[in-house]
């Protein structure tokens, strides 16, 4: 994973955050080299310090063309709704290289959201609709 720091003087336009995984916060900003940036720091106010960048290189899965929603599963992948050229959703594993996991019948996916039974909801902002997915299978 490539690291490094990120200043800024403004706000992240086009940015998501996404709190609620216990270790690595993360932000989605489509100005800043059209990647997921996983941060970490203690000031969220002037300063951050990159902890990995995912979607900007092909070797390391597929370039993010524009990534807004993400959330992450119990096993520390990140989901990535990309609703740039291809109108899909990503599986970044917290190992090894990213993959499409939904990569037809969405137009703009914006949020994504895990449910309890293994289900990832979509917010499809073009269909006008939320569609649920079979992410994993229910645990008993």
């Amino acid at each position: 994973m490539n690291r490094g720091s990120l200043n800024y003087s403004c706000r992240l336009s086009k940015s998501a955050v996404d709190l609620t995984h216990k270790t690595r916060p993360l932000i989605t900003s489509g100005p800043i080299e059209q990647g997921v940036w996983g941060i970490r720091g203690s000031n969220f106010k002037t300063s951050f310090t990159s902890t990995s960048v995912l979607g900007v290189c092909a070797g390391m899965g597929p370039v993010l063309t524009c990534p807004w929603g993400i959330c992450i599963d119990t096993d520390g992948n990140v989901l990535v709704a990309d609703w740039g050229e291809q109108h899909r959703i990503l599986l970044y594993p917290a190992q090894g290289v990213g993959w499409p996991i939904i990569n037809q019948g969405l137009s703009s996916p914006r949020g994504l959201s895990l449910l309890p039974d293994g289900q990832l909801a979509v917010s499809d902002s073009m269909h006008h609709c939320i569609k649920i997915y079979q992410y994993k299978a229910p645990q008993d």
